[in-house]
């Protein structure tokens, strides 16, 4: 396997994990009346995959936020009830951008410390 291919294999990998790390998060906010365990949920996911693959946080930032909103539409086309609807509408989950791009971005600070010592 070429180093090419190794690169784009892990990409799919850390693609897959923040797609599944994007609707835990969801799920969790679905099913909650409170934003904050959604958003810690999304810190810890985009900080994990910010400090594994810096060069792609943007990425990883904006695919985990992506999982709220991807949540509540499928689960509502599903005929499922979340506890308590985003304010103003769904398109308030975008806020989750905000706590996605601190935690990847804060997962490349951490990696360039470390690896400054």
């Amino acid at each position: 396997m070429t180093t090419t291919t190794k690169a784009k294999s892990f990409d799919w990998l850390f693609a897959l994990l923040s797609f599944t790390g994007g609707l835990i998060a969801g799920w969790v906010d679905f099913n909650n009346d409170e934003p904050q365990a959604a958003a810690i949920v999304v810190i810890i996911c985009a900080a994990i995959l910010g400090f594994a693959q810096p060069k792609n946080a943007w990425r990883w930032a904006i695919v985990i936020a992506l999982g709220i909103p991807l949540v509540y539409l499928i689960a509502t086309a599903a005929g499922l009830q979340p506890r308590t609807l985003p304010e103003p509408g769904l398109y308030a989950s975008l806020l989750a951008l905000i706590p996605s791009f601190i935690g990847a971005y804060g997962g490349v600070l951490i990696r360039k410390v470390m690896s400054s010592k």
